[in-house]
Parts: structure tokens; sequence; C-alpha cells
């Protein structure tokens, strides 16, 4: 939608996809400068314009400004931060970031400060999703020998082509005479969450034909809805980032889509979130909690990002929104509950009893004991040789690993400097829960790819931490095999070390979110490279350009 477009709009009409501003709400405030030399310039968006003032920009004196003047702070928010001399153009990373720079040699080196923005078929939308399909292409090519030979043990975990689409396929007889009902199939748990479970079973059912090739097709079958789901996804993220649009590469091409997007089918469950944290943006508190409650019902792990808009909202003194999509949230999650299992119980105690039963999984750090008891070297006099954590004991420690991270997560929201974005948040709040999660397969970290774009992290730390998840791919599987060929398997010790850099390189962008939160300047959102006026916070939705109704300051 053009400038011209959002002018002549009614007033208080609104979408999804255009931020808001309701009658009422209090206007942004102004800070004193602790110089006592005034307010120093700001845009729109109630940011300081980077080089207004040559003595301000020094890191020592730079701070939060709001702006004073309602009426402006309301058409920027209405205009998505438009400066009154005409729209600001979309972020080129290649300008500002030193990977990107760098690669952008390949096509003649970074975009001008005079380039078009691009419109028709060459948007950043359209580009994006037609490059995250190729890039997810790759990834069936990726996974062509078992498509071709079958998904066998051990030979697909020589080639690393494990899927757990097939394989769940043939377990569950989902493509048998005997094919269960729905009902029965998400009860018995081996296809997932229910709402994955209950997509495996939909899609079971358009295929038929020769049963020898029925997995292959099914696979195949998935990939399909698997790419409409992350192409909705890649749209979503545009979305959400405003005019870093190209931030949503970090989705479109993550090379975890070659590697691990179609093991399973957690981008359902990351596309939902991504389209409940853009709700949430635009204002709409009970339908992001309907997305969001869908989202727990496909991949539990997207609940935790309620962390973080608790958090944001507290510290706001916006909890009734806040409360509008909990509740909204749980309920969804209950209802679809409800719908897939028989009875008042919902499947509840047989989940919550599965989980308590269940030892450390794969990439868990709660796995470390056994794999260190595994691995001792030979003629070594000392090691540890204890046993590796029980199911309980690895239970109770995930619970409290999850427990810190909200705390933290609370703290750090409320003793900021400056109220911390949403995307950032969530990023850390998420991390930090894959970190002490009780098993963290492969696949788990897909979850991370939106929330990077989000919060506008740099692609140098995107590709550390997708080096050492490359890395660990290979290396489990090569494990995993090692249970059939111990001698051409990868032995514990290196399965260890492979396991711990994985877990560092997510805690390292656990860590960046956590600069970004504490120090504004680090915020490409909030103090552009470019110049330009910052945003507050453009997923905060209700929280956006709201003044703070409760700060902890530390002494």
């Amino acid at each position: 939608m053009t400038g011209r477009d959002q002018d002549r709009r009614p007033e208080g009409e609104a979408s999804m996809f255009e931020p808001t501003v309701p009658p009422g709400s209090p206007a942004p405030f102004a800070q004193p400068d602790p110089e006592g030399a005034g307010h120093r310039e700001v845009g729109p968006g109630g940011y300081p314009t980077p080089g207004a003032d040559p003595e301000d920009d020094a890191p020592a004196t730079r701070s939060l400004r709001r702006i004073t003047d309602p009426v402006a702070a309301t058409r920027s928010a209405a205009r998505g931060g438009r400066s009154g001399r005409g729209g600001l153009g979309v972020v080129a990373p290649s300008r500002y970031d030193p990977v990107v720079r760098a690669a952008s040699q390949v096509v003649g080196g970074p975009a001008g400060r005079r380039v078009a923005t691009g419109r028709g078929l060459w948007q950043a939308a359209t580009v994006l999703v037609m490059l995250s399909l190729v890039v997810l292409g790759f990834g069936v090519v990726q996974k062509q020998h078992c498509r071709t030979a079958g998904w066998t043990t051990p030979d697909q975990f020589w080639h690393a082509c494990y899927s757990d689409i097939p394989v769940l396929y043939g377990s569950a007889a989902l493509g048998g005479s005997d094919r269960p009902g729905l009902q029965q199939a998400v009860r018995g748990g081996a296809l997932g969450p229910p709402l994955q479970a209950a997509a495996m079973w939909t899609v079971s059912g358009l295929v038929g034909g020769d049963p020898k090739t029925a997995p292959r097709r099914f696979f195949d079958t998935s990939a399909i809805l698997l790419g409409v789901a992350l192409a909705a996804t890649v749209a979503v993220v545009v979305v959400g980032v405003g005019r870093r649009r190209w931030d949503a590469a970090h989705l479109a091409l993550a090379p975890l889509l070659v590697t691990s997007a179609l093991i399973s089918y957690d981008l359902l469950g990351i596309a939902l979130m991504a389209a409940a944290l853009v709700a949430w943006g635009r204002r709409h508190p009970l339908l992001a909690g309907v997305l969001l409650g869908l989202a727990a019902g496909a991949k539990p792990l997207t609940a935790v990002v309620a962390m973080a808009v608790f958090a944001v909202a507290l510290r706001a003194g916006r909890l009734v929104q806040f409360v509008v999509l909990g509740g909204t949230a749980l309920v969804t999650w209950l209802v679809l509950r409800l719908v897939l299992f028989p009875g008042f119980g919902a499947g509840l105690s047989s989940s919550w009893q599965a989980f308590k039963a269940a030892v450390p999984g794969y990439g868990s750090i709660w796995l470390v004991p056994q794999l260190l008891g595994q691995s001792r070297p030979e003629g070594a006099s000392a090691w540890y040789t204890g046993p590796g954590l029980g199911a309980s004991a690895a239970t109770t420690a995930s619970l409290l690993g999850l427990l810190a991270v909200f705390v933290v997560a609370l703290t750090l929201a409320l003793v900021a400097p400056d109220r911390p974005r949403l995307a950032l948040l969530a990023l850390f709040v998420v991390a930090s829960s894959l970190v002490v999660a009780k098993s963290v397969p492969v696949q788990a970290s897909l979850i991370l790819l939106p929330l990077l774009a989000l919060a506008g992290l740099r692609w140098r730390d995107h590709l550390l931490w997708a080096t050492a998840e490359l890395a660990y791919f290979v290396g489990t599987w090569l494990f995993i095999a090692g249970a059939s060929k111990p001698d051409r398997g990868l032995p514990a010790g290196f399965y260890l070390v492979l396991l711990l850099l994985r877990l560092a390189a997510i805690g390292w962008l656990a860590v960046q979110a956590l600069r970004g939160c504490l120090n504004v300047e680090r915020d490409p959102v909030r103090v552009p490279e470019d110049g330009s006026p910052g945003r507050d916070d453009p997923l905060g939705g209700p929280v956006d350009e709201v003044p703070d109704a409760l700060v902890v300051r530390l002494t």
C-alpha cells in the first residue's frame, strides 16, 4: 500500500498488515538531556537520528529519546515510520553488513544510494519467497539418495538423508490397509505434536498407488506442503521487519533449510508462530493468541515466545492485551487437543507421563554426562565414569532451566535502560530454551530463523551458528550409524564436542540478542545504520511508542 493510499484510509480503519495507533493512547514522552542541553534531534520514530549532532553521536552521550509532538508520533506510527519529507526506502543490507557487502561482489557490488526500490515482480517479498523455495529444493536434492534407495537403516544415516516424514508414514501404518483414524493416529503420539500429527494423517490420505513407492510420494507431497508453509513464513516475516525487508533472507537463504527443513513438519508451527508475532505487532492480540495456540499444538517450543510478550507488556503496562493473547492461546490449544484427543482429559496426562519418562535426547545438554562416560580415552587414569542423567533428573533439570530463562528474561525486560524490542527478547528466550531443553534434534533450530530476521542480527552471527549446525548435522547421523558399525561411526567423544559446539553457537545468538536488549546503539532498528529515523518496536503492537509503566533500576 502506498503512502497516498494510507492517507486516504478512513479514520479508524486498520489492516492486520499495517500498524495503527488506537485513539486515546498515551502520547510519547521526552526525556531531558543529561548535560542540560535540551533535546537532541530525533526522527519520527522517536529515536536519535545519527549524525544530527556530532557531539551527541558519541557513544558516551548518545541516549534514547522520544519525540514530544503527539501528532507527529501518531502519523509516524500510522505510516510505518515515514518521514515528513516522504517515504523512507528499503534498507539495503549490502551497504552496512560486511558479510552481505562481500557477497554482493558476485552481482556487481553493494547497492548504490540512488538505486531504485524493487517494484512488481522484484519486490523483496517475491524475490525472497522464490529463493526460499529454491533453497528448499536443494533440501529435496540432499535427501535424494533416500528418495531413490528408500529410507533404510543404517543406509539413511550414512548418507545423512534421514527424515521422520517417510519413516513415520511406515511405522504408523498411514499407508496400510488398516490405516488408523485421525484420533487414533494422534493419540499414539508417534507422529509428534497433535497438529503435526493431524497434518501428516491428512496428507497421507492423498497418497495412493504402489505401496513400495508410497513413502517417497508421501515425502514429496509433504515437501510441497512444507514449501507452502515456508513461503508463507517468509512473506509474514517481510511484513514484520518493515523497512528492513531483506533481513527476511535470514530465513529464505538459511543453510539450515537444506539440511533440516524436510525432516519433520516443524515448519508448520514456525509459520504459525511468525504469524502470531506479526499479528501482535499489528495490534491484534486476539488473532495472535489463536495463532500462537495453534503454533504450540504443532511445535510446543513456540509457546515460550509468550514469555517475551509478557515481559515487554509488563514493563509497558499493557497486561490486559497480554491476557487477551495468553488466554486465547491457552483456550485454542486446549480446544485443539479436545478435538483431536478423545475424552475430557485431552491427552494431557499421557503426554506429561511420556515427557517425564523420556531420557535426554540427542542434542541435549543433559546428555553430556552419558557421552562423557562413553568417551573415556584409553589409558586415562582419571575420567568420569558415572551414569548419565535419568529421565526424572533430566526432566527436573530441564524445567528448572526453563524457569531460569523466564526469570532472566523478565529481569532483563525490567532493568534494561530502554525497553527491549520484542523480537530481540523473543530470540533470547527461544535460544536459551533450546540450550536447556531435554531434547534438541537437528531440526529444532529451525525455530530461530524467523526470529533472526525479525531481530535484525548480522549475517556474521548467522553463519557462525549455521556452521556449527551443519557440523552437528553430519556428526549426529554418523554417531547414530556407529551403533551398527562402530568402526565406521563417529565416537562418542567427537559427538560430544560437536554437541557442545552447537549449543555454544545457539548460546552465542542468545548473547547477541541480550547485547541488543541492553544497548540500543547495537539495535539497527532503533538506530539505523543509514542515519534514518529509528522505530521503537515495529513488532511491539500495543507496547510500541508507549511510555514505560514499570522499570527496575539496580543501584
